[in-house]
C-alpha cells in the first residue's frame, strides 16, 4: 500500500511540473532596418545590474522548456535565434536561460555539475543537427580534423559551468554550408521537439525581432495527454511510469514528447536497449541502442506502425545508424533514485497532411489510442527581415574556449573564414 501511495503522489507531482513547447505564432511586424550594429569583441560573460535587460533586437524564432535529468532538476528555456549563412559554412545562434532550481535565487550560479543533456558521450560536439527533410540530409556541427572531433562552437562543457539563474547565455554552433536554394531547415536539439521551418538568412543578413520577448519568464506547466500505469522494467529491476506529453506534427516530422518517472530505487536505464524505452527492432549497426526509440506511431487501423527516424552517422570514421531521439544514458544514473524523471523526444517521419489523431504504441506495454496531435509552431512566422547588419568576428582557440555572449551583445560575432576551412564538414542521410 505504501508503494502504491508513493506512486500516486509522484505521478501527480510530475503532472503539475515540468516543461512545455512554445506554440504561439505571432504575426509579422515591420521594423526599421536602418540602424547597424557591430558585435563587441570577445569578453567574459559576467552578471551585472544591466546584463539581463531584455534586448528588443534579439529575434526568437523558436523556444522550448526542458528540465535537466542530472538530479538537479534545473528548468531552463532553450531558444533558437537565427540560422545564418557565412562563407563556407552555416551558423546557428541559440541560447540557454535557466529559470528554476531548488534552493536557487535569481543571479545564483548553477551547480557546476549541471548537464544540458546535449553532450555526445566521448565526442567533442553537441547533439544538435540541422535537418533538410525534403532532401533527406542531416548537417552535423563542423569538427576539427584531429582525433578528438572538437566543434567550431561555444563548447557545452565550458558553458555548463558558468550559467546563472535568470541569465540568458547566447551560444553558437557552426555547420556545413547549406545548398543555395535551401530557404528553411529544421533545427533539432536532442532533448526538445524539433524547431520547424527555421529561416536561413543570406550572407551578411540577420532576422529581425518581430515582437518583444522575455526569455527569463516562468515556464508553463507540462501538458500530459496520456499516462501508463506503474510497470516493472526487468533489466533495471525497478518500476517506472511513462507519460506522453504531446505529439507534434509538421510537413517534415512527427515528434513524440514523453516523460519517464522512476517509482522506486533500482539500476536505472544504463542498459535500457529494449522496449518500452528502446527500439523494438534496432538497426544491426546501432550508434547507440540506449536511446529513446521506443514509441511507435500508428496513423489508422489499416496502417503499419512507424518507428523512430534513423540517420547515418559518419563523424570520426563511424559507420552506423542513429535514432533521432534523446540519449537515455543522460539520465541513466539519476533514474536509479525514487521520484526522478527524464523528459525525452522521439522523432519519426511526418504523418499525412490533415491527420488530427494518432495512436502512440509502446511495444510490450500499452497503446495510447486516438491521441490529438499538435501542429509544430512555424518558425518562419516568428521573425521579420532579413536585414543587413554588420557583425564582428571571433577566433576559435582550443586552449581558451569561448564562453558565449549576453543577449545585449546581439548580433553576435561570426567565426573567422580562415578557421572555418580548417574544420571538417559532415553531412549524413535520413534512411527511415
Amino acid at each position: 500500500m505504501r508503494r502504491c501511495a508513493l506512486s500516486t503522489v509522484l505521478a501527480v507531482l510530475c503532472l503539475l511540473s515540468g516543461c512545455s513547447y512554445e506554440s504561439t505564432e505571432p504575426g509579422l511586424f515591420q521594423r526599421s532596418v536602418s540602424r547597424e550594429t557591430t558585435a563587441p569583441p570577445i569578453d567574459p560573460v559576467t552578471p551585472d545590474k544591466t546584463s539581463q535587460v531584455p534586448n528588443p533586437d534579439l529575434p526568437v524564432v523558436g523556444e522550448a522548456i526542458w528540465t535537466s535529468a542530472d538530479g538537479l532538476n534545473i528548468t531552463m528555456r532553450l531558444a533558437i535565434h537565427a540560422v545564418r549563412r557565412i562563407e563556407g559554412a552555416t551558423v546557428l545562434d541559440w541560447s540557454v536561460t535557466p529559470l528554476h532550481g531548488g534552493g536557487l535565487r535569481p543571479k545564483d550560479p548553477l551547480p557546476p555539475t549541471v548537464d544540458l543533456g546535449l553532450n555526445r558521450p566521448g565526442e567533442g560536439y553537441p547533439n544538435i543537427v540541422l535537418v533538410d527533410a525534403a532532401r533527406a540530409r542531416i548537417y552535423r556541427p563542423l569538427t576539427s580534423r584531429g582525433w578528438d572531433s572538437q566543434c567550431l562552437c561555444t563548447p557545452l562543457t565550458v558553458v555548463q559551468q558558468t550559467l546563472r539563474l535568470g541569465y540568458t547565455r547566447v551560444l553558437q554552433v557552426a555547420f556545413p554550408a547549406l545548398p543555395n536554394a535551401l530557404e528553411n531547415v529544421d533545427v533539432q536539439l536532442a532533448t526538445v521537439p524539433p524547431f520547424w521551418h527555421v529561416p536561413v538568412t543570406p550572407r551578411g543578413m540577420l532576422p529581425l525581432a518581430s515582437y518583444p520577448t522575455d526569455l527569463a519568464r516562468p515556464a508553463e506547466p507540462t501538458p500530459v495527454i496520456g499516462s501508463t500505469r506503474p510497470f516493472s522494467y526487468r533489466p533495471a529491476g525497478q518500476r517506472y511510469l511513462i507519460m506522453v506529453n504531446a505529439v507534434y506534427t509538421s510537413s517534415s516530422f512527427t515528434s513524440v514528447a514523453w516523460t519517464i518517472l522512476s517509482l522506486e530505487p533500482g539500476r536505472g536505464l544504463q542498459a535500457a536497449s529494449r522496449p518500452p524505452f528502446g527500439d523494438a527492432a534496432p538497426p544491426r549497426r546501432a550508434y547507440n541502442p540506449i536511446s529513446a526509440g521506443g514509441p511507435q506511431i500508428k496513423v489508422d487501423a489499416s496502417s503499419s506502425v512507424w518507428r523512430g527516424r534513423l540517420v547515418t552517422t559518419k563523424v570520426a570514421g563511424r559507420d552506423a545508424l542513429e535514432c533521432l531521439c534523446s540519449d537515455l544514458r543522460l539520465g541513466a544514473t539519476t533514474l536509479r533514485r525514487t521520484g526522478q524523471q527524464m523528459r525525452v523526444i522521439t522523432t519519426l517521419r511526418p504523418v499525412p497532411a490533415g491527420t488530427s489523431r494518432v495512436d502512440v504504441v509502446f511495444p510490450g506495454l500499452t497503446t495510447f489510442a486516438d491521441l490529438a496531435v499538435t501542429p509544430a509552431p512555424d518558425s518562419g512566422f516568428r521573425s521579420a527581415g532579413p536585414a543587413v547588419r554588420r557583425t564582428g568576428l571571433w577566433t576559435y582557440r582550443a586552449e581558451q574556449p569561448h564562453p558565449g555572449w549576453r543577449s545585449r551583445d546581439w548580433p553576435t560575432p561570426l567565426p573567422r573564414n580562415d578557421q572555418v576551412r580548417a574544420f571538417r564538414a559532415t553531412v549524413d542521410t535520413i534512411v527511415r
